[in-house]
């Protein structure tokens, strides 16, 4: 079972002498970052090298910060293309004094994924694989904060786990197909398990297989649906998520597909009124047009005496969700706060935006009775195609 490191938070190893008599001196640590399996997969030659020294006796010991590191081997992207954990291990040599030098191995790993914590989840955030006790901030085993999740007829549902606690799901209403997989934008396939047929979330040591999809195929699902999962190994997890039905609308539904505070990819539905808009950047020149070679210098009324050129344009969508429930919350604060957002469409066609939404009140229950949500996302390229 890994220790976890949440790459978009800080994560603090802490070097001290092995002994109390003894006094640390400095450290020198093989930091070695790769995705796949587990020691194998490990490369002969690390990918950087970090030396500190004790500066003075009044803090014996060294502290190394080493997220910053590991974001350079994470990538949020689009499908195969994405890399959403990796493997981090640290080979230390301490050296210690006490009436004469010693060295001292020392060798750790983590997994880490392209997360992060809030700041009441104190350092280095979900550290622990499963629940611990005392209770404390942990990776769950559906890496989603919502119990509910919506959906539409006709559309995927796609669920992000983890795969250490390597959990059991139970479908409870009507009639599908469903299976995991290890990326996201998998498409259902008709020849998958029914979903009388329980999942289990299998493990293992490559860590593209650490983060796992739940994908449901277009069926019978009905509002009120339930998949329950339930934890095999280590402590005891229970999660019921309940599927509830987008309205029927006379507007395109648009996923959000982006990714979440535990580097898991998952999504938020805008099924109202979507409007599109573009804004145009350019610039100009004046452009001499007069005939000198006339008897009396003459220009063409035709020709443009002012010029535009480097013409670039962005669009924008606007988006906004139907009535939806308040365990929708959390999952819209996380779209704001990340940094890799698409939107697919009915057509199922994907897109990257960049959400533009600085600021959202967040609605419930008890205050606003109706909770609807508005976004506005930029499309993430240039309109002309200027790629080069």
């Amino acid at each position: 079972m890994s220790t976890i490191i949440n790459a978009r938070s800080p994560y603090f190893v802490k070097y001290e002498a092995s002994q109390s008599s003894r006094t640390l001196v400095s450290v020198q640590v093989n930091v070695f970052i790769y995705s796949g399996v587990f020691t194998t997969d490990k490369p002969s030659t690390s990918d950087f090298f970090i030396e500190r020294q004790v500066i003075t006796s009044d803090t014996p010991f060294i502290v190394i910060d080493i997220a910053e590191f590991i974001r350079d081997e994470l990538y949020t992207k689009y499908y195969t293309s994405a890399i959403d954990a990796v493997w981090v291990e640290l080979d230390s040599i301490i050296t210690e004094t006490d009436n004469g030098t010693f060295t001292v191995q020392d060798d750790r790993d983590f997994l880490a994924f392209d997360g992060f914590g809030y700041f009441d989840e104190g350092s280095n955030p979900r550290r622990f694989n499963q629940p611990q006790n005392p209770t404390q901030p942990y990776t769950p085993q559906v890496l989603q904060d919502n119990d509910c999740i919506y959906f539409t007829t006709g559309r995927d549902i796609r669920i992000p786990l983890f795969s250490e606690p390597q959990g059991t799901a139970s479908y409870v209403g009507g009639a599908g197909y469903w299976n995991e997989t290890d990326y996201y934008w998998t498409a259902a396939d008709v020849n998958w398990d029914g979903t009388a047929v329980s999942q289990v979330i299998t493990d293992s040591d490559d860590s593209n297989d650490k983060i796992q999809y739940l994908i449901l195929g277009a069926g019978q699902f009905g509002d009120g649906d339930t998949i329950t999962i339930q934890s095999n190994v280590g402590s005891s997890q229970t999660t019921v998520l309940t599927l509830n039905k987008l309205q029927c609308g006379k507007f395109e539904k648009i996923r959000v597909v982006f990714y979440n505070k535990y580097g898991a990819l998952q999504d938020v539905w805008v099924d109202k009124k979507s409007t599109q808009s573009i804004q145009v950047r350019d610039q100009e020149f004046k452009v001499n047009t007069l005939d000198y070679t006339t008897t009396i210098p003459s220009y063409d009324t035709n020709s443009h005496t002012r010029q535009r050129f480097d013409v670039l344009a962005n669009e924008r969508i606007i988006c906004n969700t139907g009535f939806i429930k308040e365990c929708m919350n959390d999952p819209i604060k996380q779209l704001l706060l990340s940094e890799s957002v698409w939107l697919e469409f009915e057509d199922l066609s994907v897109i990257p935006v960049i959400i533009r939404t600085t600021s959202q009140q967040f609605k419930t229950g008890v205050n606003d009775k109706l909770i609807q949500y508005s976004f506005e996302f930029e499309y993430a390229f240039d309109t002309i195609q200027n790629v080069r």
